[in-house]
């Protein structure tokens, strides 16, 4: 079992609460992205990005990988979710009894490799125990500037019950939640901040029907 993570800070929040407060229409997407103080993603457009790339487009902001999730400008398609993952954690399968070198696991290897940043901290022995406090000091830090949290709960089965809390910023929900890293093919679990486009006259999700948002699976602006 092994965690990476870097803590969430105040700068994060606010460029996250800068996209959130801001449009996602195609024709301003580019100054949303200027109000962050992120640096500009390759050829200086992020709407021109977005459209050009098929698969999850990822934009390396300092310490951060942005992801933009289940829409992201393909065809015309709008942007749906911002998501910054600041902690990954891995928990290997039972080890194959027919594996030549059961000490050699790529996957662990793989894991700091796979860090935007080198402040990012590496622990190749971390419990789920460490992965849920790197969950913890994220939602402390998001309260401390957002104050409390107008849900917090978990989703998730027995075996990977995970913790989420979101916060409703104008027709936007802010959301620290753990859960699968998609970007890995669930290889590892993540923690994230997600800014996620909702309607501001529904109900926020609770429960496994907030993550099935973060999955895609709800139209968040549906009315």
């Amino acid at each position: 079992m092994a965690l990476v993570w870097c803590p969430i800070t105040p700068a994060l929040v606010h460029s996250m609460t800068g996209l959130a407060g801001s449009s996602w229409d195609q024709e301003s997407l580019d100054a949303t992205w200027g109000r962050t103080g992120w640096p500009a993603p390759p050829g200086g457009s992020i709407a021109r990005y977005l459209g050009d790339v098929q698969n999850t487009p990822v934009l390396t902001a300092g310490d951060w990988d942005v992801a933009v999730p289940w829409g992201g400008g393909v065809n015309g398609s709008r942007v749906k979710m911002f998501d910054v993952a600041f902690a990954l954690y891995y928990e290997p399968d039972d080890e194959d009894p027919d594996d030549e070198d059961p000490e050699e696991d790529q996957d662990l290897l793989d894991l700091p490799e796979s860090t935007p940043s080198e402040r990012w901290r590496f622990e190749e022995s971390a419990t789920r125990e460490q992965f849920g406090a790197a969950w913890q000091a994220g939602f402390e830090v998001v309260s401390d500037l957002l104050g409390p949290a107008e849900v917090v709960g978990q989703h998730g089965g027995s075996d990977d019950c995970w913790r989420h809390a979101t916060w409703r910023v104008g027709s936007r929900l802010m959301i620290v939640a753990q859960g699968e890293d998609f970007m890995s093919y669930s290889l590892y679990e993540k923690a994230a901040l997600h800014v996620v486009d909702f309607s501001a006259t529904e109900d926020i999700p609770r429960g496994d029907d907030l993550y099935a948002l973060l999955m895609g699976g709800v139209d968040p602006s549906s009315p």
